[in-house]
């Protein structure tokens, strides 16, 4: 005999089911993130899986995983991953309609320039390459009007976005980031303000020099003057396209991994023209289905991308199957990161580049100076990213937020900087800061490798193989349970902050620079 369930009860919540689903929604939501970023078609289309799995976001699946995730066990950490992913979850689900309507405007928005078409993400890659600084910059200023086009339903949405996290019962997005990741953000920017302090000296130093070989006034610099500075091409046939995959897979074979033997993998390398001109890998179902995206433009930022990138899908490609899917999905993706940019930053090391790309002792030189140099603009233009949201996410006056936006950006990294991106340059929930505490895990990361496997330790399969099972644990750990694993007291700035002026020519550069030789000629600096 069947009875009723008694008017507002609840069954007891399944979390296996609950688990099973999340493995679904996750599978939908890389197939549309990879048709439309792939240049596969312009529409995002991720509504329909938002409303199919809409209760891993509702009410009651919230209230029940935030009482499982109230304890220190395993089974609370687990729960508490599941949480995150469910609160953050409700606030996309709302957004998601105005998310789809940026997405198809950025794939569809056309420059008109001298006549020809230039799609939108192409945009910053065409600003990059040309020379002639006025046509530069007239560029951009075309692409920051289309920015600009597009820049209300970006303000939309981010208001939209805060009223969904107050709804949720979050004073700020620093109060959810805390709650759900652990992470605390104005702590990090606080110690990240003296890499800041401790970075200035050199940075500006190399800034000064490398401007100088473009004969422009540091004082005087744009946006999208170092965009072409750090775009770098003159070393771009060190890096030969026709032979970047022979490259990474004699990198990989060096470490006892066999890129060809893991059918889980999909290289998508096509050119198209809508195709998003960021590489990126999408995890559709971990391990079994994981594809690197890249637009191939040839030269140094290719090798660079797709090392990157493969360190993403080596990391998901290689998860232990049994793990619990929170593990394979969800986590610190600060971890991920960091094994991305472990491999991306072998571009740094001078044996490497001697033993695959045949460069000579003077070239390595100047390359890994140029290369220390641009990571070091990343790393500070993040710190600023990172400072400039924690103002942004307090403040609702556009006007305020894209000066706000200019002033930090245009402070930290010594160029002019203009104010049209204030909302096109960010990522939902402070992904900057997970960008950031990866930078610092890779600094640890390459520390410990280099003390365990040699300087070259890329070419030791035992290195390969502490890879690998770090790999497997997907992200269960956080960064900072990684770097204690590895004997460091703490996440810190400094080990990659060594590393960048170790590269650098010189730490003389950092006292007026001395007579250098660069791919520009011999010049006093």
């Amino acid at each position: 005999m069947t009875t009723r369930r008694a008017a507002g009860q609840r069954s007891a919540f399944d979390r296996t089911a609950y688990e099973r689903e999340l493995t679904a929604f996750m599978a939908a939501h890389g197939q549309a993130t990879y048709a439309a970023l792939s240049g596969q078609r312009d529409e995002l289309l991720l509504e329909a899986a938002y409303a199919r799995h809409a209760r891993l976001f509702d009410d009651a699946a919230i209230d029940a995983l935030r009482k499982a995730a109230a304890g220190e066990d395993d089974d609370a950490r687990r729960a508490g991953a599941l949480l995150a992913f469910a609160v953050e979850g409700n606030v996309a689900h709302q957004v998601v309609p105005l998310t789809e309507q940026i997405a198809t405007a950025e794939a569809q928005a056309v420059i008109m320039w001298r006549g020809e078409p230039i799609p939108y993400r192409e945009a910053a890659i065409r600003v990059e390459r040309i020379s002639d600084r006025g046509e530069r910059n007239r560029l951009q200023a075309s692409y920051l009007e289309a920015m600009d086009a597009i820049n209300p339903l970006r303000h939309e949405r981010l208001a939209a976005m805060h009223s969904a996290i107050a709804a949720a019962g979050y004073a700020d997005e620093m109060a959810m980031a805390r709650d759900l990741h652990g992470v605390d953000v104005p702590a990090l920017a606080a110690d990240l303000r003296q890499f800041l302090v401790e970075s200035e000296t050199v940075y500006y130093a190399a800034l000064r020099r490398y401007l100088a070989e473009i004969d422009i006034e540091q004082g005087d610099a744009s946006t999208a003057d170092l965009a072409h500075l750090t775009r770098g091409s003159a070393w771009d046939s060190w890096f030969d396209s026709r032979r970047m995959m022979t490259v990474v897979t004699a990198t990989l074979r060096g470490m006892d991994i066999d890129l060809s033997a893991m059918d889980n993998i999909t290289l998508d390398l096509d050119d198209r023209p809508r195709k998003s001109a960021r590489a990126f890998a999408v995890a559709v179902r971990v391990p079994a289905d994981v594809r690197l995206v890249l637009k191939p433009r040839g030269g140094h930022d290719d090798y660079q991308g797709t090392l990157h990138e493969l360190g993403h899908v080596l990391h998901f490609a290689s998860v232990d199957r049994r793990l619990a899917p929170p593990w394979k999905l969800l986590g610190d993706s600060s971890i991920t990161e960091a094994y991305a940019f472990l491999l991306q930053y072998l571009t740094l090391e001078p044996a490497w580049l001697q033993d695959q790309l045949g460069m000579t002792d003077a070239e390595i030189t100047g390359w890994v100076d140029f290369a220390a140099f641009r990571k070091l603009v990343s790393l500070r233009r993040y710190c600023a990213k990172l400072l400039y949201e924690l103002r942004l996410h307090h403040e609702p006056d556009p006007a305020l937020a894209r000066a706000y936006y200019a002033g930090l950006l245009g402070l930290l990294t010594g160029v002019r900087t203009p104010e049209e991106p204030y909302l096109a340059d960010l990522d939902d929930h402070f992904y900057s800061a997970r960008y950031l505490r990866a930078w610092m895990m890779e600094g640890s990361l390459n520390a410990w490798f280099r003390s365990r496997y040699g300087e070259a330790w890329w070419r030791s399969p035992a290195a390969g193989d502490a890879l690998r099972r770090s790999w497997a644990r997907g992200q269960e750990w956080n960064a900072e349970q990684v770097v204690a694993h590895l004997g460091y007291d703490r996440l810190d700035w400094r080990p990659v902050l060594r590393q960048i002026r170790t590269l650098l020519i010189g730490e003389m550069s950092g006292y007026g620079g001395p007579n250098i030789t660069t791919r520009a000629g011999t010049r006093k600096v």
